[in-house]
């Protein structure tokens, strides 16, 4: 998978767009200056979940003896179902709860942004062969700054796109992300079924 590929793949799966009518709900009560801090804390504190999953996740599978196949299986399986919510019900459905104002890692940096389908595919990413985890981390960087532009953006797109638009794109970009998730699960068990073949 090419640098353009996993930077497309890891924004469906944050999904900027699909997680902003959730941010908004939760910091709807502070002040610009104050969103604006709290936005970027949790940006930083995602890329640090996820930095240390690029990093130290292929270890992880290592001692659970856990085969690439079944990653990708496991992976395209739980995107599918994340699109299937984003599809059918807003963000502000699937994470609803009643938090604090001025919210720390949870709900906003974890699960909104660092949730299971991303350090899946961060740890899908970094098991492959040949992969580089600096360049994933890179990445990372990259999509989690695109991703706090758009929050950092959120009150002015809330009200540009309304809430009819957040929710047109957030389902739009549930269809991707079931295109994807499909041909994640069809690629694992084809590489389930060369190792059957093989063994």
């Amino acid at each position: 998978m090419g640098l353009v590929e996993t930077t497309l793949l890891l924004l469906l799966v944050i999904d900027p767009f699909g997680n902003l009518p959730f941010v908004l709900s939760i910091l709807h009560p502070l002040s610009a200056r104050r969103y604006r801090r709290v936005v970027v804390r949790e940006i930083l504190l995602a890329f640090l979940v996820l930095s240390a999953f690029a990093l130290a996740g292929q270890r992880l599978l290592h001692y659970l003896n856990v085969q690439q196949a079944s990653l990708s299986v496991a992976g395209g399986i739980i995107l599918f179902l994340i699109a299937i919510h984003m599809i059918f019900r807003s963000s502000v459905e699937i994470f609803h709860d009643h938090y604090a104002q001025d919210p720390i890692l949870v709900p906003i940096a974890v699960p909104s942004i660092a949730g299971p389908s991303a350090v899946t595919v961060v740890i899908l990413l970094r098991n492959r062969a040949q992969a580089d985890p600096l360049e994933i981390v890179l990445v990372l960087a990259l999509v989690l700054t695109v991703t706090a532009v758009i929050l950092l953006a959120g009150r002015w797109l809330g009200r540009w796109l309304g809430r009819r638009g957040l929710l047109a794109l957030e389902k739009f970009m549930g269809l991707l992300l079931s295109l994807v998730s499909v041909n994640m699960i069809l690629t694992g068990i084809v590489g389930f079924l060369a190792g059957v073949r093989t063994g």
